[in-house]
């Protein structure tokens, strides 16, 4: 018997909450699988997921959520893999400008986003996996929220960098090619990883705008802001097609 939409959304939600509350990758699909065998019998009784759970579906959320202990290795590991990978994204946005600098802000500026990135979407898919499903316009501009706010943070602090000097670190041709090299690959392991596009997609909205129009004689101004239209625009759509097809189950 196949469960109804409605317990298949709950366990969605519930894979959700955990794993955006910190919780062990492992120890979640354990407690769903068992939780959706528990779910299919009392199905066939006639019951629901109320009943099943003897609480509301968002109260029983928290309540396991505070239950299960957080997974420090695994925040480790993804904080880990999220450094590299932002530094990937400069390393190629250098490239493209010729030249290869990096300045203390950047060092510390860009890693610390990332983090506080990781940590606000953390709590947007908390929230959205709680919320009603018919609060789709609200989810739908979270979504888009979450899409802005890396790049703002990051011209933010670029802007940042323009008004305080700090030391740098500048690396020459060869340095270049290596560190291009690297920042490829890096963006390469990390999609494998996730099983994901987006880390790929990213870069490409990102960067490829700005290849383009450097190679016409737009002054500079517009160039960025037209950079900054595409990708804004792109990820929107991206995430809307992505949003759209979870809400079908398709993913």
């Amino acid at each position: 018997m196949e469960l109804s939409k409605k317990s298949r959304d709950f366990l969605d939600d519930l894979a959700v909450y955990l794993m955006s509350s910190g919780k062990s990758e492992g120890e979640v699909k354990e407690v769903v699988e068992e939780l959706k065998d528990h779910l299919e019998e009392a199905e066939r009784a006639g019951k629901g997921v109320d009943e099943v759970v003897g609480q509301s579906p968002k109260d029983y959320m928290q309540h396991l959520g505070s239950e299960m202990t957080f997974d420090v290795k695994g925040f480790v590991k993804i904080v880990t893999m999220i450094i590299p990978n932002v530094f990937a994204y400069i390393i190629i946005a250098n490239f493209i400008q010729g030249e290869m600098m990096f300045s203390t802000v950047q060092l510390i500026g860009f890693p610390l986003v990332a983090v506080l990135f990781l940590l606000a979407a953390s709590q947007a898919f908390r929230n959205m996996s709680v919320r009603s499903k018919e609060n789709k316009f609200k989810n739908g501009m979270i979504y888009i929220a979450l899409a802005a706010m890396p790049m703002t943070l990051f011209l933010g602090l670029m802007v940042l960098d323009i008004f305080v000097e700090t030391p740098t670190i500048v690396f020459g041709p060869t340095g270049q090619l290596v560190l291009f090299g690297l920042a490829v690959v890096t963006l390469l392991i990390v999609s494998v990883w996730t099983k994901t596009w987006i880390n790929l997609i990213i870069p490409i909205l990102l960067f490829g705008p700005q290849y383009a129009f450097a190679q016409t004689s737009l002054p500079l101004e517009q160039q960025l802001i037209y950079s900054m239209l595409i990708l804004f625009v792109g990820m929107g759509i991206f995430l809307f097609v992505w949003w759209k097809k979870n809400q079908k189950g398709q993913v």
